[in-house]
C-alpha cells in the first residue's frame, strides 16, 4: 500500500507530532526519578519526617527500608551496622540538632543493577550554626530495601554561606 500525502506541510505536520511524543515518551523515566521512585529516595523522603517525630525512629519503620544487617559507611567508616543499632545511631542524631534535612530530590543519581548512585546535599543546623554537606556515593539494593550505603561527604567550611558556590 502506498500513501502519498497531498503538501509538505502536512508531511512536517505528522513529522513534528511524532519527535514531540517520541520525546515525551524518553523523558518519562527522569520524572518517575526525581519523584523518589527508588528505595534510597523514599528512604531518604521518610527519614526527612521521622527525624521530625520524637517517635519517628522505630526497628519497624527501619525495616521497611533496611535489610537486618544493613550498614552505613561515611568517608570509608562504618557508622553503624543493623536495624537495633541504626535506631539508637539516628536517635543521637535527633537529639543533637536543631534541624537537618537531606535534600529531595537528588541533585543527580542512577540507578545500575543492585546500585544507586547519588550526589545529594544535607542541610542542618546544629547549636544554631548551619550547615550545608555534599554527600556521593552509591546504596546497594536487595529485594527492595538497602543493604549497604556507602557514602563520601563533603561539609563546606563554616565561614562560607551555606548553599553559596564557591567562587
Amino acid at each position: 500500500m502506498q500513501v502519498f500525502w497531498e503538501d509538505e506541510a502536512q508531511v512536517k505536520t505528522i513529522l513534528k507530532t511524532l519527535i514531540i511524543i517520541s520525546c515525551a515518551q524518553l523523558a518519562m523515566p527522569a520524572v518517575a526519578a526525581e519523584a523518589g521512585n527508588n528505595a534510597l529516595e523514599r528512604m531518604f523522603a521518610w527519614w526527612n519526617k521521622a527525624i521530625q517525630q520524637p517517635d519517628g525512629f522505630t526497628e519497624a519503620a527501619f525495616r521497611r527500608y533496611f535489610t537486618e544487617d544493613a550498614a552505613i559507611v561515611v568517608n570509608r567508616k562504618e557508622r553503624v551496622r543493623g536495624i537495633g543499632p541504626m535506631v539508637k545511631h539516628f536517635k543521637r542524631i535527633q537529639a543533637s540538632v536543631d534541624y537537618v534535612e537531606i535534600i529531595l530530590p537528588f541533585e543527580e543519581g542512577f540507578e545500575s543493577g543492585d546500585r544507586i548512585f547519588t550526589y545529594h546535599r544535607i542541610r542542618a543546623r546544629e547549636g544554631g550554626v548551619e550547615s550545608l554537606s555534599h554527600v556521593m556515593g552509591y546504596a546497594v539494593v536487595e529485594n527492595g530495601r538497602i543493604s549497604l550505603v556507602d557514602f563520601l561527604s563533603y561539609d563546606e567550611p563554616a565561614d562560607k554561606p551555606a548553599g553559596k558556590a564557591a567562587q
